[in-house]
C-alpha cells in the first residue's frame, strides 16, 4: 500500500467480483464460528467454576470437535464426522499447545476437576492459535479488495484523527499559553497591618479593567469608603485570569484634599527583585516576566486565577482615593527582549 493509494483511491467501497464476495461470505461465516467457540469457552469456564463437571463434559465434547472442524474447514480439509475418529486428525506443527491435547484426548467424562481444567487450557490455547491462523488466511488466501478498502478507511481514520487532535491540541495550548484579556476586574482590600492581614469584602473597591486599551497606559482611581479610611496595607488582586502581563507604574493613597498618605513605585533594583522588597508581605498567583534591568518598572505576569500582592506600609488615616497607573499586555502581543 501506497501513500498514493491512501490518497486517490475512492472514498466508496468497491464493487465484488463473485469470487470476492464469496471470500466475504466464507470469512463472516468463519468469525460467525470463532465467536461460538468463544463464547462456549466463556460458559465452560462458568461451569468449572460452580463445580458442575457433568455438563461442562458435554459441552467440552462439542468444542473439541468444533475446534478440530474449524481447524480442517479453515485448511479445506475433509470435516469429521460428529462423534467421529480423532485419532485422523493431523496435529499441526507449532510452537503453541494448539491440539496437543487430542494426543490423549478420550470421549470419557471427566470427574477429575485438575485433569478437565489442563483440558480447558489446552482449548483456550488452541482457540488462539485459530484465531491467529483466520488472520493469516484472511490477509492471503481469502484477501479482497474490500479488505484493501478497509485497510485504507483505517488509515484515513487514523490520520483525520491525529490531524484534528493535533489541531485541537494546538489551539487550546495557544489559548492557554496565549489567553485574551477577558472581562474582570482590579480589587482592592485594606487590611490593618502586616500582623493583621486579613480582609473582607467590606473594606474592599473594584474598577472594570479597561479592555480598550490593552497594552496601554490607563490610570485607575477607586473612591474608599468609610470602612478603608484607615488601614496599613492593601492586597491588589489585579486580575481574574492566568497567563497576563501588566506593570504598575504607580500607587498613590490620597486623602480628601488630594495629599498624598502613601506612594509605591514597584521598580527592579540591583538586585534584580521589586525595590523595597520587604514592603511585599505576600505574593501569589504572580511571577515576574522575563529578563529586566535594574530601574525599569517590574513587568509581571500572572500565574494562576487568584494572583494577589499585599504590601504594607506605615498605617495611613482618613484616605479617600487610591490612584493605580497600570498597563496590561496580553502575552500573544508581547515584544521580545
Amino acid at each position: 500500500m501506497t501513500f498514493k493509494d491512501i490518497l486517490l483511491s475512492k472514498w466508496k467501497s468497491p464493487n465484488l467480483s463473485p469470487e470476492e464476495t464469496q471470500f466475504e461470505a466464507e470469512k463472516k461465516e468463519k468469525k460467525h464460528k470463532l465467536n461460538q467457540m468463544e463464547s462456549r469457552l466463556e460458559t465452560l469456564e462458568i461451569l468449572i467454576s460452580n463445580d458442575k463437571l457433568e455438563d461442562a463434559n458435554i459441552l467440552m465434547k462439542y468444542l473439541v470437535y468444533d475446534l478440530v472442524n474449524y481447524y480442517q474447514s479453515l485448511k479445506g480439509n475433509k470435516q469429521i464426522p460428529w462423534d467421529g475418529d480423532l485419532s485422523t486428525f493431523v496435529i499441526p506443527e507449532s510452537k503453541t499447545k494448539a491440539f496437543q491435547f487430542l494426543s490423549t484426548y478420550t470421549k470419557e467424562e471427566i470427574t477429575d476437576e485438575s485433569k478437565f481444567n489442563d483440558l480447558f487450557e489446552f482449548c483456550l490455547s488452541t482457540y488462539d492459535f485459530l484465531v491467529k491462523e483466520s488472520k493469516t488466511e484472511f490477509k492471503s488466501k481469502w484477501f479482497t479488495s474490500l479488505d484493501h478498502f478497509k485497510s485504507i478507511r483505517k488509515i484515513r481514520i487514523i490520520f483525520i484523527t491525529s490531524v484534528l487532535s493535533l489541531t485541537l491540541f494546538g489551539v487550546f495550548y495557544y489559548q492557554y499559553k496565549f489567553p485574551v484579556m477577558k472581562d474582570q476586574s482590579i480589587k482592592l482590600y485594606s487590611f490593618a497591618d502586616k500582623d493583621h492581614p486579613q480582609t473582607s469584602e467590606s473594606a474592599m473597591v473594584s474598577l472594570p479593567v479597561s479592555k480598550q486599551k490593552i497594552g496601554e497606559w490607563n490610570e485607575y482611581e477607586f473612591t474608599l469608603p468609610e470602612t478603608m479610611a484607615k488601614f496599613g496595607g492593601i492586597r491588589i488582586d489585579p486580575l481574574e485570569q492566568r497567563g497576563i502581563h501588566f506593570v504598575l507604574d504607580e500607587f498613590q493613597i490620597l486623602d480628601g484634599k488630594g495629599k498624598s498618605l502613601y506612594t509605591k513605585k514597584i521598580v527592579v533594583s540591583q538586585n534584580l527583585l521589586p525595590e523595597d522588597y520587604q514592603d511585599f508581605l505576600k505574593i501569589t498567583d504572580i511571577k515576574t516576566a522575563g529578563k529586566q534591568q535594574p530601574g525599569e518598572l517590574v513587568e509581571m505576569v500572572t500565574t494562576g486565577r487568584d494572583p494577589q500582592i499585599l504590601l504594607v506600609f506605615p498605617q495611613v488615616e482618613g484616605a479617600k482615593t487610591i490612584k493605580m497607573k497600570m498597563k496590561y499586555i496580553e502575552a500573544h502581543k508581547l515584544k521580545k527582549k
